[in-house]
């Protein structure tokens, strides 16, 4: 019995084909769908020590995480399927494996098998690689 699906966004071609996917089987077996995006501040760097420019690369990447789970809401809507969405703020990898399964405890994580960036879709996609390995729920990578 699947009762939790957890499906990991970033807004990528990839990351909306799983939101596709765990609707799909979320409809088929009755499971709510927890939509998750990482908010990574990782992945902004200082500029001349401006705090200006980090708080305002702070706020483009909120606003790009927000969009990212409107958008995979919309499907969900779509295709009538409980869901609720979170936007964490970390390294998507850790908040992946260790905050959401603990959480959310999921029966399955779907999610993309590239990122949005060259970078990441230069490896098989770290953080996909990262979940699939450590992840204590099966883990369903979608091309």
């Amino acid at each position: 019995m699947m009762k939790t699906i957890v499906v990991a966004t970033d807004g990528s071609d990839a990351a909306m084909r799983a939101v596709a996917y765990s609707a799909s089987l979320a409809k088929k077996y009755g499971a709510k769908v927890e939509i998750i995006s990482v908010i990574q501040y990782s992945t902004v760097a200082y500029h001349d020590g401006s705090q200006v420019f980090y708080a305002s690369m702070t706020d483009s990447l909120t606003k790009l995480a927000n969009e990212n789970v409107t958008k995979a809401a919309n499907v969900l809507t779509e295709s009538d399927v409980p869901y609720d969405t979170h936007v964490f703020k970390g390294d998507a990898r850790f908040i992946l494996v260790n905050e959401v399964m603990e959480k959310f405890k999921p029966d399955l994580v779907v999610m993309g098998k590239t990122g949005t960036t060259l970078l990441t879709r230069m490896f098989i996609g770290s953080t996909a690689r990262y979940v699939s390995e450590r992840a204590d729920a099966d883990v369903l990578l979608v091309k």
